[in-house]
Protein backbone atom coordinates (compact mmCIF):
# COMPACT_ATOMS: atom_id res chain seq x y z
CA UNK A 1 0.00 0.00 0.00
CA UNK A 2 1.19 3.52 -0.73
CA UNK A 3 1.95 6.11 1.90
CA UNK A 4 -0.27 9.16 2.43
CA UNK A 5 2.35 11.27 0.65
CA UNK A 6 2.23 8.95 -2.36
CA UNK A 7 -1.57 9.07 -2.45
CA UNK A 8 -1.53 12.86 -2.15
CA UNK A 9 0.97 13.05 -5.01
CA UNK A 10 -1.19 10.81 -7.21
CA UNK A 11 -4.30 12.85 -6.42
CA UNK A 12 -2.48 16.08 -7.23
CA UNK A 13 -1.13 14.61 -10.49
CA UNK A 14 -4.63 13.53 -11.47
CA UNK A 15 -6.00 17.00 -10.71
CA UNK A 16 -3.27 18.65 -12.78
CA UNK A 17 -3.98 16.24 -15.62
CA UNK A 18 -7.67 17.26 -15.58
CA UNK A 19 -6.69 20.94 -15.63
CA UNK A 20 -4.37 20.38 -18.60
CA UNK A 21 -6.99 18.44 -20.52
CA UNK A 22 -9.61 21.09 -19.80
CA UNK A 23 -7.28 23.77 -21.10
CA UNK A 24 -6.55 21.80 -24.26
CA UNK A 25 -10.27 21.37 -24.86
CA UNK A 26 -11.14 24.98 -24.10
CA UNK A 27 -12.83 26.57 -27.10
CA UNK A 28 -12.84 23.26 -29.00
CA UNK A 29 -14.75 22.86 -32.26
CA UNK A 30 -16.51 19.79 -33.62
CA UNK A 31 -17.56 18.35 -36.98
CA UNK A 32 -21.19 17.29 -37.32
CA UNK A 33 -22.94 15.85 -40.38
CA UNK A 34 -26.13 17.43 -41.68
CA UNK A 35 -28.10 14.53 -40.21
CA UNK A 36 -26.54 14.84 -36.75
CA UNK A 37 -26.90 18.62 -36.78
CA UNK A 38 -30.61 18.16 -36.20
CA UNK A 39 -29.79 16.39 -32.89
CA UNK A 40 -27.22 18.91 -31.69
CA UNK A 41 -29.51 20.67 -29.21
CA UNK A 42 -29.81 17.42 -27.23
CA UNK A 43 -26.07 17.53 -26.42
CA UNK A 44 -25.88 21.11 -25.14
CA UNK A 45 -24.39 20.03 -21.80
CA UNK A 46 -21.30 18.67 -23.59
CA UNK A 47 -21.20 20.97 -26.62
CA UNK A 48 -21.90 24.42 -25.18
CA UNK A 49 -23.44 27.39 -26.92
CA UNK A 50 -20.93 29.32 -28.99
CA UNK A 51 -19.06 26.20 -30.13
CA UNK A 52 -18.00 26.29 -33.78
CA UNK A 53 -19.61 23.35 -35.58
CA UNK A 54 -18.25 22.40 -38.99
CA UNK A 55 -20.62 20.74 -41.45
CA UNK A 56 -18.94 18.62 -44.16
CA UNK A 57 -19.91 19.02 -47.81
CA UNK A 58 -21.12 15.51 -48.63
CA UNK A 59 -21.68 14.78 -52.33
CA UNK A 60 -24.90 12.82 -51.71
CA UNK A 61 -26.59 15.76 -49.96
CA UNK A 62 -28.54 18.65 -51.43
CA UNK A 63 -28.07 22.36 -50.83
CA UNK A 64 -31.43 22.27 -49.03
CA UNK A 65 -29.98 19.78 -46.51
CA UNK A 66 -26.84 21.88 -46.06
CA UNK A 67 -28.91 24.98 -45.37
CA UNK A 68 -31.20 23.09 -42.97
CA UNK A 69 -28.17 21.76 -41.06
CA UNK A 70 -26.72 25.25 -40.65
CA UNK A 71 -30.08 26.50 -39.41
CA UNK A 72 -30.26 23.66 -36.86
CA UNK A 73 -26.75 24.44 -35.59
CA UNK A 74 -27.63 28.10 -35.19
CA UNK A 75 -30.90 27.25 -33.39
CA UNK A 76 -28.89 25.07 -30.98
CA UNK A 77 -26.91 28.19 -30.05
CA UNK A 78 -23.73 27.09 -31.84
CA UNK A 79 -21.84 28.67 -34.73
CA UNK A 80 -22.32 26.89 -38.07
CA UNK A 81 -19.30 26.57 -40.35
CA UNK A 82 -20.42 24.76 -43.51
CA UNK A 83 -17.77 23.31 -45.81
CA UNK A 84 -17.61 24.36 -49.43
CA UNK A 85 -15.97 22.01 -51.95
CA UNK A 86 -14.75 24.29 -54.75
CA UNK A 87 -14.49 21.66 -57.47
CA UNK A 88 -18.00 20.36 -56.83
CA UNK A 89 -19.65 23.71 -57.64
CA UNK A 90 -21.04 23.78 -61.17
CA UNK A 91 -21.24 27.58 -61.45
CA UNK A 92 -20.78 30.88 -59.66
CA UNK A 93 -24.57 31.25 -59.73
CA UNK A 94 -25.03 27.94 -57.90
CA UNK A 95 -22.47 28.96 -55.29
CA UNK A 96 -24.07 32.37 -54.80
CA UNK A 97 -27.50 30.77 -54.37
CA UNK A 98 -26.15 28.35 -51.76
CA UNK A 99 -24.46 31.15 -49.87
CA UNK A 100 -27.61 33.23 -49.93
CA UNK A 101 -29.55 30.39 -48.32
CA UNK A 102 -26.85 29.70 -45.73
CA UNK A 103 -26.66 33.37 -44.72
CA UNK A 104 -30.43 33.97 -44.70
CA UNK A 105 -31.54 30.74 -43.02
CA UNK A 106 -28.54 29.80 -40.90
CA UNK A 107 -27.05 33.25 -40.28
CA UNK A 108 -23.76 31.85 -41.54
CA UNK A 109 -20.78 34.20 -41.58
CA UNK A 110 -17.94 31.68 -41.73
CA UNK A 111 -17.05 28.85 -44.08
CA UNK A 112 -14.44 26.12 -44.35
CA UNK A 113 -13.35 26.00 -47.97
CA UNK A 114 -11.63 22.99 -49.51
CA UNK A 115 -10.67 22.18 -53.08
CA UNK A 116 -12.65 18.93 -53.20
CA UNK A 117 -11.81 15.64 -54.87
CA UNK A 118 -13.48 16.03 -58.28
CA UNK A 119 -11.15 15.96 -61.28
CA UNK A 120 -11.78 17.78 -63.52
CA UNK A 121 -13.79 20.42 -61.63
CA UNK A 122 -17.52 20.57 -62.31
CA UNK A 123 -17.40 24.34 -62.81
CA UNK A 124 -15.20 27.44 -62.73
CA UNK A 125 -13.56 26.89 -59.33
CA UNK A 126 -10.47 24.70 -59.64
CA UNK A 127 -9.28 25.27 -56.08
CA UNK A 128 -9.83 27.18 -52.85
CA UNK A 129 -7.95 30.23 -54.10
CA UNK A 130 -10.36 30.58 -57.04
CA UNK A 131 -13.25 31.01 -54.62
CA UNK A 132 -11.29 33.43 -52.46
CA UNK A 133 -10.54 35.60 -55.50
CA UNK A 134 -14.11 35.56 -56.83
CA UNK A 135 -15.50 38.30 -54.58
CA UNK A 136 -18.59 36.18 -53.88
CA UNK A 137 -17.69 35.73 -50.21
CA UNK A 138 -17.53 39.47 -49.57
CA UNK A 139 -20.77 40.02 -51.50
CA UNK A 140 -22.62 37.71 -49.11
CA UNK A 141 -21.03 39.07 -45.94
CA UNK A 142 -18.74 36.15 -45.12
CA UNK A 143 -16.29 37.51 -42.56
CA UNK A 144 -14.33 34.40 -41.59
CA UNK A 145 -12.83 31.64 -43.72
CA UNK A 146 -11.14 28.44 -42.58
CA UNK A 147 -8.59 26.69 -44.78
CA UNK A 148 -7.65 23.01 -44.71
CA UNK A 149 -4.26 22.08 -43.29
CA UNK A 150 -2.38 18.84 -44.01
CA UNK A 151 0.15 18.02 -41.25
CA UNK A 152 0.81 14.55 -42.69
CA UNK A 153 0.98 15.71 -46.29
CA UNK A 154 -1.30 15.41 -49.28
CA UNK A 155 -1.33 12.68 -51.96
CA UNK A 156 -1.25 15.22 -54.80
CA UNK A 157 1.16 17.87 -53.46
CA UNK A 158 4.43 17.91 -51.54
CA UNK A 159 4.95 19.84 -48.31
CA UNK A 160 6.64 22.81 -50.00
CA UNK A 161 3.77 23.36 -52.45
CA UNK A 162 1.21 22.99 -49.69
CA UNK A 163 2.95 25.66 -47.62
CA UNK A 164 3.27 27.98 -50.65
CA UNK A 165 -0.42 27.53 -51.42
CA UNK A 166 -1.29 28.41 -47.82
CA UNK A 167 0.79 31.59 -48.05
CA UNK A 168 -1.03 32.56 -51.26
CA UNK A 169 -4.39 32.10 -49.53
CA UNK A 170 -3.12 34.16 -46.62
CA UNK A 171 -2.32 37.05 -48.98
CA UNK A 172 -5.74 36.91 -50.66
CA UNK A 173 -7.67 36.75 -47.38
CA UNK A 174 -5.71 39.52 -45.69
CA UNK A 175 -6.08 41.76 -48.74
CA UNK A 176 -9.86 41.17 -48.56
CA UNK A 177 -9.83 41.87 -44.78
CA UNK A 178 -11.34 38.43 -44.07
CA UNK A 179 -10.37 36.75 -40.81
CA UNK A 180 -9.13 33.21 -41.23
CA UNK A 181 -7.95 30.07 -39.51
CA UNK A 182 -6.57 26.65 -40.39
CA UNK A 183 -8.39 23.37 -39.67
CA UNK A 184 -6.46 20.11 -40.01
CA UNK A 185 -7.34 16.54 -40.83
CA UNK A 186 -7.25 14.21 -37.83
CA UNK A 187 -4.03 12.43 -36.87
CA UNK A 188 -3.18 9.61 -34.49
CA UNK A 189 0.18 11.07 -33.42
CA UNK A 190 0.96 14.55 -32.11
CA UNK A 191 4.66 14.78 -33.09
CA UNK A 192 4.23 15.35 -36.86
CA UNK A 193 1.40 17.81 -36.20
CA UNK A 194 3.46 19.86 -33.76
CA UNK A 195 6.40 19.91 -36.17
CA UNK A 196 4.08 21.12 -38.93
CA UNK A 197 2.62 23.88 -36.72
CA UNK A 198 6.13 25.02 -35.82
CA UNK A 199 7.00 25.24 -39.54
CA UNK A 200 3.90 27.33 -40.26
CA UNK A 201 4.69 29.73 -37.44
CA UNK A 202 8.25 30.17 -38.73
CA UNK A 203 6.80 30.84 -42.21
CA UNK A 204 4.80 33.76 -40.79
CA UNK A 205 1.38 32.10 -40.53
CA UNK A 206 0.17 33.12 -37.08
CA UNK A 207 -3.59 32.58 -37.36
CA UNK A 208 -5.52 30.17 -35.11
CA UNK A 209 -5.02 26.49 -35.93
CA UNK A 210 -7.61 23.86 -35.04
CA UNK A 211 -5.96 20.45 -34.80
CA UNK A 212 -8.12 17.48 -35.72
CA UNK A 213 -8.43 14.59 -33.28
CA UNK A 214 -10.63 11.50 -33.64
CA UNK A 215 -13.45 11.22 -31.15
CA UNK A 216 -14.12 7.91 -29.37
CA UNK A 217 -14.89 5.08 -31.79
CA UNK A 218 -14.04 1.44 -32.35
CA UNK A 219 -10.55 0.93 -33.69
CA UNK A 220 -12.06 -0.69 -36.76
CA UNK A 221 -14.01 2.51 -37.46
CA UNK A 222 -10.94 4.70 -36.87
CA UNK A 223 -8.87 2.63 -39.29
CA UNK A 224 -11.62 2.85 -41.91
CA UNK A 225 -11.71 6.64 -41.75
CA UNK A 226 -7.91 6.78 -41.67
CA UNK A 227 -7.76 4.85 -44.93
CA UNK A 228 -10.34 7.11 -46.60
CA UNK A 229 -8.68 10.31 -45.37
CA UNK A 230 -5.09 9.31 -46.05
CA UNK A 231 -4.12 9.48 -42.39
CA UNK A 232 -1.00 7.71 -41.16
CA UNK A 233 -2.09 4.56 -39.31
CA UNK A 234 1.06 2.49 -39.00
CA UNK A 235 1.43 -0.13 -36.30
CA UNK A 236 3.94 2.08 -34.48
CA UNK A 237 1.52 5.01 -34.43
CA UNK A 238 -1.31 2.81 -33.24
CA UNK A 239 0.84 1.47 -30.39
CA UNK A 240 1.69 5.02 -29.38
CA UNK A 241 -2.01 5.82 -29.48
CA UNK A 242 -2.54 2.92 -27.10
CA UNK A 243 -4.08 0.49 -29.56
CA UNK A 244 -3.34 -2.94 -30.94
CA UNK A 245 -4.83 -5.07 -33.69
CA UNK A 246 -6.38 -7.32 -31.03
CA UNK A 247 -8.48 -4.37 -29.86
CA UNK A 248 -10.40 -3.92 -33.11
CA UNK A 249 -13.75 -4.27 -31.38
CA UNK A 250 -12.91 -2.02 -28.43
CA UNK A 251 -13.70 1.66 -28.19
CA UNK A 252 -10.78 4.07 -28.25
CA UNK A 253 -10.81 7.69 -27.15
CA UNK A 254 -8.28 10.44 -27.83
CA UNK A 255 -7.06 10.75 -24.23
CA UNK A 256 -3.41 10.12 -25.13
CA UNK A 257 -3.46 12.80 -27.83
CA UNK A 258 -5.25 15.30 -25.63
CA UNK A 259 -2.64 14.90 -22.89
CA UNK A 260 0.21 15.32 -25.39
CA UNK A 261 -1.33 18.41 -26.95
CA UNK A 262 -2.16 19.88 -23.53
CA UNK A 263 1.49 19.66 -22.55
CA UNK A 264 2.74 21.00 -25.89
CA UNK A 265 0.36 23.97 -25.99
CA UNK A 266 2.00 25.38 -22.88
CA UNK A 267 4.83 26.45 -25.19
CA UNK A 268 3.96 29.88 -26.63
CA UNK A 269 5.79 29.15 -29.88
CA UNK A 270 2.78 27.16 -31.10
CA UNK A 271 0.54 30.21 -30.81
CA UNK A 272 -3.25 29.96 -30.79
CA UNK A 273 -4.04 26.26 -31.22
CA UNK A 274 -7.29 24.51 -30.37
CA UNK A 275 -8.66 21.00 -30.86
CA UNK A 276 -11.22 20.01 -33.50
CA UNK A 277 -13.16 16.80 -32.82
CA UNK A 278 -14.22 14.31 -35.49
CA UNK A 279 -16.94 12.16 -33.85
CA UNK A 280 -16.43 9.06 -35.99
CA UNK A 281 -18.08 6.88 -33.34
CA UNK A 282 -21.18 9.05 -33.29
CA UNK A 283 -22.12 12.35 -31.71
CA UNK A 284 -23.48 10.62 -28.59
CA UNK A 285 -20.19 8.90 -27.78
CA UNK A 286 -18.32 12.11 -28.42
CA UNK A 287 -20.64 14.06 -26.10
CA UNK A 288 -20.24 11.46 -23.35
CA UNK A 289 -16.45 11.66 -23.67
CA UNK A 290 -16.53 15.47 -23.53
CA UNK A 291 -18.73 15.38 -20.43
CA UNK A 292 -16.30 13.01 -18.72
CA UNK A 293 -13.51 15.51 -19.39
CA UNK A 294 -15.32 18.38 -17.68
CA UNK A 295 -15.33 20.72 -20.66
CA UNK A 296 -15.73 24.41 -20.09
CA UNK A 297 -17.61 27.16 -21.86
CA UNK A 298 -15.92 28.54 -24.98
CA UNK A 299 -13.90 31.69 -24.47
CA UNK A 300 -15.85 33.52 -27.16
CA UNK A 301 -15.51 34.09 -30.85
Amino acid sequence: MGTQVEWDFLAMSHALDLIDRNDALRDFSVEVTSKDALQLAAFSSAIPKGTVVSIPYLPNETDFQRIAASRAVRLAGCVPMPHIAARRLSSATEFSSLLSGLVTEGHVNRLLIIAGDVDPPKGPFEDTAAILRSGILEHHGITHVSIAGHPEGHPAQDARRLREALLVKQQILEKASIDWAVFTQFAFASAPVLTWIDELRRAGIDVPIHVGIPGPATVKTLLKFAAVCGVSASAAVLRKYGLSITQLLSTAGPDVLVREYAEAFRNPRYGHVRLHLYPFGGLGKCADWLTSHHTVEPLGR
